[in-house]
């Protein structure tokens, strides 16, 4: 920054109440004043006009300390800073770095507010630049890898986050492990879009200027890039394994906010230093980043890192309900007395940590558990956020916490980096009082010795001095946020209107679950299902200017005859219409450098969002249609009432997702959204060929175009015969007369199965270039049966040729990323065969050899295309309705498919009638998936059986909520391990590694589901372990002492109901029972666990710790078990009338043996006592509590002292010793008052002995 442009500064007033924008960049300067916005507690008793030299007088103490604290530090050469864990001071790391310059900007903000700063203001400011352009130049260096990496997204191209500080290149002998850090590049852009809006000139050429467009490009694929996240360690087990990070995303979301259409010179900046940013690719952030919100990670339930996310410096995200929710399970979950966790079972620096081994064993991160190190930093933060959401509370409370953290030195106070527990000192405490268990007593917790000797976490500091400088009241909000990225982005200064700007929801009103009836015709017109849609935004102030362009005269005249008046390309120029390829070639111009070796924007279609933006370029207005009109090479784009349902499924999208400036809009108005792509105005960038790309009107329907036309599908009936590919007249006859056959023989409506079939015969037997006559090969043939078949929309044949022909959709990748992202898991195969799991995302080449493998295509033909088509359509419904893939972690397209044609079975009013999913259309497709997702999940199940329940639940790999945190809680109480499909789960190391929040163990147990061949049998195995989790929930001290044998258990069952109903066919009669207690199959379960459970616990334990009862007390537990059971139910005889009889046992008194008499232990009597005597003893107590219960309110010399409530139907049994011996009961009466309260029941009951005899006291 020149010193005239300093002087400038500080001739702004200090009472200045401008508020409005300054320039393009939203530029605007804090007075004293502003302070007076945020903080409303106390501010009556200071008045900073009059105060000057106070405030001089603090900052020049804050300059003084920053002087020894951080800027000691800074390089001389490079103006970075160096990491204090650095034997050799040479290492410095990216996100350190920018915090450490935020610093010095911070102070360099509050001197830029008075008038006499003696060029402090500038030094600041121009070693705030030094730091942000060191980073710059560093990265530069590295642009070979940048250009990769846009493209590629892989660890080895990744751009460092660690430099040597004394000349930029990279550290010496570092490999790419951890220096894939998007939340570093996004942190790094967002305060350099802070920075700039100050007024500090940080970009200084247009080389420059494409390296940072470059640096845009890199991070709109966050929300599909794994990294190590803020503190470089991947996953939480530390094992060299990149995953999705919602820190990182969210940081990245912000930066794309941040620098969309930003100039990165400043207020003096051109239309050629403008950033530009696809606003496709921030809405897959931004939905990415909500999905994952409150989690962190796969593997981290939450992280502290979400504290720099959802507050400052990114503010990434503005719904209150997610915000809460994150700070609220990071406190939980996180917070200490010594600072926060970063997460759960972090081992880095405590002395548990081996400090030789790079990466942790399996099973190591157990003994980390409850003892990470505790960072004194984020309590600073909190105070922070606190401070920008004007809590007065939450700053004086962590500024409370964190005032005894503070280390005092000669240079000042002084952030710690960690606090760690000393074990060595624990076990020593230990030993010194062996009566004190070592468990109970609290940590004791040790500082890191760094900042002992002189070695500064300047990383925690400088977010220390930042709060001070806020506490202090001599730095505001707005002087630390210019941007205002912590108001709502509808609230913050409008931007230069003459580029995009994102904005969010809260300019429309959202509400959830509306539902709407839509009537879907699923395979044949006289077929219609009414189905119920669950639509879950509904936008009112949203409108979407829709124009109609008809592509000929004729079409036009088509349209009006039913009243819609439209224009043709010819009628509304000068507008052009572009196809989105060309504006994909247009945006390949962006940021392009050969100094650099940078090409521009990599070649990525432009989304529904892009599309509905008016684009003005070197005085030209264009309109870009929309993908859905694009041709393509699939066959689905041959559907036009597809194509209609796309575009409503588009108009939806954009309703749901657009967050622009502006409306949507496919016409040239006032209030549209308009995009200046003025990178392409200059000379540098070739002359653009308008005429060429532009849609012009279509007057000859032979001739090639670039969108989808409207004339050229001639519609036909829907034919409904299958293609059998298997059994063929061609099988057994010779070439000659197949190609006979082909050449001579028309293609009409009833000979296309059979030139399909044909020319299948020579493709088994040539492959596609086989000759069938000079020049025409069975390819050439096969494009030319496509063609006749489209015309007569014979799907069968259609897509048996596309597979043969090895077609696919050019949007598989994506739509596999948008699944991935959503924390889903892909599988594709064909059902009952083995699946290709997918759980990163892949190339379109990878997609295609999984597709056309022998797994696949060699199994059946049409597989290789349905496949595709699920998969789009469940892609698209996941945008639309995500809410219908609740319960669904894993999405087996396979499955899917076999779901959807039980579906074409339940739908068949005709016995006879064959329908199959081959021969349906691509839309009937789409709308059977629609409703066998939407009937599953709003409960619309018509009259379906219980086994035709079971199979489609089963076959779409749904389970309850809460499921795997249930089989965790019965894993817990499992010491054998869970075993299903002869695949055992140990307890160990399993409990150790994972935890029941994470999403690694849920994709552990879907693992296992996914060996079930049967969909019912998988649904029968969800029921099985809920059943066990609810059993074991209401007796806790029950538990399995043997591996937990699911499928022995569910084959029990199965014989115990053959065993009552004769049944010929056990499994599917057994499938069609309710899923009820009395007299379905969860009663059947109920049973066979409890004797399982019963003969695991008779059988002798080695480990000498677990309580195993006696025979007389399992039976005891027996029948408590049965009286829970029934306590709700209707006393149905029949639940229990079981031939199951408790096993006899001897028990030995006194030396004289004696059989267990079984009359004595009759199951049902017993309960039914039970449940009597539980009954009675409720009925004489409140009978009590109505004649005597004031009694209780007084003491022993009568004085009134109101009894605490007690909560209405509370356990009889002990929550803390065990319920199942009988002395247990009425465990709660063991005491003084107990006593007394049962002494007055005696009394009453003498008193009333005639009439109450039949009256069972609580303790009989």
């Amino acid at each position: 920054m020149s010193d005239s442009d300093s002087g400038k500064q500080r001739q702004f007033s200090l009472t200045s109440s401008n508020a409005g924008n300054v320039g393009p960049n939203r530029s605007r300067r804090s007075s004293w004043s502003d302070s007076k916005k945020v903080w409303s507690v106390g501010d009556e008793t200071e008045n900073y006009s009059d105060s000057r030299t106070l405030i001089l007088q603090k900052l020049n103490n804050y300059y003084r300390r920053i002087k020894r604290q951080i800027l000691a530090f800074q390089s001389l050469t490079t103006g970075l800073f160096p990491n204090h864990l650095d034997p050799n001071h040479k290492v410095g790391h990216v996100v350190e770095n920018v915090f450490c310059a935020i610093a010095i900007w911070s102070l360099r903000q509050c001197y830029c507010k008075i008038d006499n700063d003696q060029g402090r203001a500038h030094e600041l400011g121009q070693a705030a630049v030094k730091c942000m352009r060191g980073i710059l130049i560093c990265w530069m260096k590295q642009s070979k890898k940048l250009e990769v990496f846009k493209s590629e997204q892989s660890t080895k191209d990744a751009l460092h986050s660690k430099f040597n500080v004394l000349d930029g290149n990279e550290v010496a002998d570092a490999d790419e492990v951890g220096q894939l850090q998007i939340c570093a590049i996004s942190i790094y852009l967002l305060t350099l879009a802070q920075m700039i809006t100050s007024n500090l000139e940080i970009i200084f050429s247009i080389d420059e200027v494409h390296f940072v467009q470059q640096l845009v490009f890199s991070i709109e694929r966050a929300y599909r890039t794994p990294d190590y996240g803020i503190w470089e360690r991947g996953s939480k087990y530390n094992t060299n394994t990149c995953e999705l990070h919602a820190s990182s995303i969210g940081m990245a979301k912000a930066a794309l906010e941040s620098m969309n259409g930003f100039n990165l010179y400043g207020d003096k900046g051109a239309n050629w230093s403008v950033i530009y940013v696809d606003v496709d690719a921030h809405n897959r952030n931004r939905t990415t980043f909500d999905t994952l919100l409150p989690r962190e990670s796969a593997s981290k339930n939450t992280d502290a890192a979400l504290l720099f996310t959802v507050g400052w410096p990114t503010f990434a995200i503005h719904e209150a309900t997610l915000v809460e929710n994150s700070i609220r399970k990071c406190i939980k979950k996180l917070r200490g007395t010594h600072g926060f966790k970063r997460f759960l079972r972090d081992g880095q620096y405590t002395d548990l940590e081996s400090k030789e081994d790079r990466f942790y064993q399996a099973t190591e991160i157990k003994k980390f558990d409850k003892n990470e190190c505790e960072w004194p930093m984020f309590f600073a933060l909190m105070a922070i956020n606190g401070i920008f959401k004007n809590n007065q509370s939450q700053v004086d409370e962590y500024l409370a916490a964190l005032n005894p953290l503070l280390k005092r030195t000669t240079e000042g106070e002084m952030m710690a980096h960690y606090y760690y527990i000393d074990h060595s000192k624990q076990q020593t405490s230990d030993s010194s009082d062996s009566n004190v268990i070592s468990t109970n007593q609290p940590p004791q917790f040790n500082c890191s010795s760094e900042v002992l000797h002189g070695k500064y976490f300047l990383f925690g500091q400088a977010v220390w001095t930042i709060c001070q400088l806020l506490t202090d009241k001599l730095l505001t909000v707005s002087d630390l946020d210019p941007l205002r990225r912590y108001l709502p982005p509808c609230d913050r200064p409008k931007p230069n209107s003459r580029y995009s700007s994102i904005q969010d929801s809260s300019r429309y009103q959202y509400s959830l679950s509306i539902t709407r009836p839509l009537a879907n015709q699923v395979h044949d017109s006289k077929k219609q299902a009414t189905e119920s849609i669950i639509s879950n935004v509904t936008f009112s102030d949203l409108v979407i200017h829709v124009v109609a362009v008809s592509e000929s005269v004729r079409l036009q005249q088509v349209l009006a005859t039913y009243g819609i008046q439209t224009q043709t390309p010819k009628q509304i120029e000068p507008l052009l219409i572009w196809p989105p390829a060309e504006l994909v070639k247009a945006y390949a111009n962006l940021g392009v450098n050969k100094k650099l070796g940078f090409s521009g924007r990599p070649v990525r279609p432009i989304g529904v969002l892009g599309t509905c933006k008016v684009y003005r370029i070197s005085s030209k207005t264009v309109l870009c249609y929309p993908l859905t009109f694009e041709t393509t090479d699939f066959y689905i784009s041959s559907d036009m009432t597809l194509l209609l349902d796309n575009i409503r499924s588009d108009l939806e999208f954009i309703t749901k997702c657009w967050r622009l400036k502006g409306r949507p809009t496919y016409t040239a108005i006032s209030t549209a959204c308009i995009e200046h792509l003025d990178f392409l105005n200059t000379e540098v960038y070739p002359t653009f060929p308008w005429e060429s790309v532009a849609v012009a009107e279509n007057k000859d329907t032979n001739d090639f175009s670039h969108y989808k036309s409207l004339t050229d599908v001639v519609k036909a009936p829907v034919l409904s015969d299958d293609l059998d590919y298997q059994r063929h007249e061609f099988q057994h006859q010779h070439e000659t007369e197949i190609r006979d056959f082909i050449s001579n023989t028309d293609i009409q409506i009833h000979s296309l199965k059979k030139h399909a079939l044909a020319t299948y015969e020579l493709y088994k037997r040539g492959g596609l270039d086989y000759m069938i006559r000079d020049n025409y090969r069975v390819k050439d043939h096969l494009e030319h049966l496509m063609t006749q078949a489209t015309t007569f929309q014979d799907w069968a044949v259609i897509r048996f040729v596309s597979s043969l022909l090895r077609k696919m959709v050019d949007s598989l990748a994506p739509a596999v990323t948008n699944l991935l992202v959503r924390g889903k898991i892909v599988t594709l195969g064909i059902f009952g065969f083995e699946e290709t799991v997918i759980d990163k995302p892949i190339r379109p080449n990878e997609i295609y050899k999984i597709l056309y493998n022998d797994n696949i295509f060699g199994r059946s033909i049409f597989h290789a295309v349905l496949l595709q088509e699920v998969l789009i359509n469940v892609s698209l419904f996941m945008n639309t309705y995500p809410q219908l893939f609740n319960g669904i972690l894993k999405i087996r397209l396979g499955w899917m498919l076999e779901a959807m044609k039980l579906a074409l079975d339940y739908l068949r009013t005709d016995p006879e009638e064959v329908v199959t999913l081959n021969v349906i259309s691509p839309n009937n497709i789409k709308q059977l998936l629609d409703y066998v997702l939407t009937t599953q999940q709003s409960g619309d199940i018509e009259q379906r059986s219980s086994f035709q329940k079971r199979q489609m639940d089963g076959a779409l790999s749904r389970v309850p909520v809460h499921f795997y945190e249930h089989v965790w809680s019965i894993l817990e109480r499992t010491p054998g391990g869970i075993k299903l499909c002869g695949i055992l789960l140990p307890q160990q190391p399993t409990l150790s590694d994972m935890t029941d929040y994470e999403l690694n163990f849920s994709l552990k147990i879907e693992e296992m589901l996914s060996l079930i061949a049967d969909p019912a049998y998988r649904c029968l195995v969800v029921e099985m372990f809920e059943a066990v989790n609810v059993l074991l929930n209401r007796n806790e001290e029950l538990r399995f002492f043997r591996p937990l044998d699911v499928d022995y258990l569910i084959g029990e069952a199965v014989k115990l109901f053959v065993q009552q109903t004769t049944s010929e066919n056990p499994y599917p009669d057994f499938y069609n029972l309710p899923i009820t207690l009395v007299g379905g199959s969860t009663g059947y379960m109920i049973r066979v666990i409890i004797n399982y459970l019963f003969n695991a616990t008779a059988q002798p334990s080695d480990t000498p710790n677990l309580d195993v009862i006696n025979h007389i007390e399992v039976q005891f537990v027996y029948v408590i078990n049965m009286a829970n059971l029934l306590r709700k139910g209707d006393h149905a005889e029949e639940f229990l009338s079981s031939t199951n009889k408790l096993p006899t046992s001897t028990a030995t008194d006194g030396g004289i043996s004696r059989k267990t008499d079984k009359a004595a232990l009759n199951t049902w009597d017993v309960a039914q006592r039970w449940i009597q005597s539980v009954s009675k003893e409720e009925s004489t107590r409140k009978q009590w509590e109505q004649m005597y219960g004031w009694m209780a309110d007084y003491d022993a010399k009568g004085n009134f002292v109101p009894r605490k409530q007690v909560i209405e139907n509370t356990s009889r049994f002990s929550h803390t010793i065990p319920n199942s011996r009988g002395h247990d009961y009425g465990w709660r009466l063991q005491n003084d008052t107990g006593k007394n309260i049962a002494t007055l029941q005696g009394c009453f009951n003498n008193q009333h002995k005639k009439r109450r005899s039949d009256v069972i006291l609580g303790s009989d």
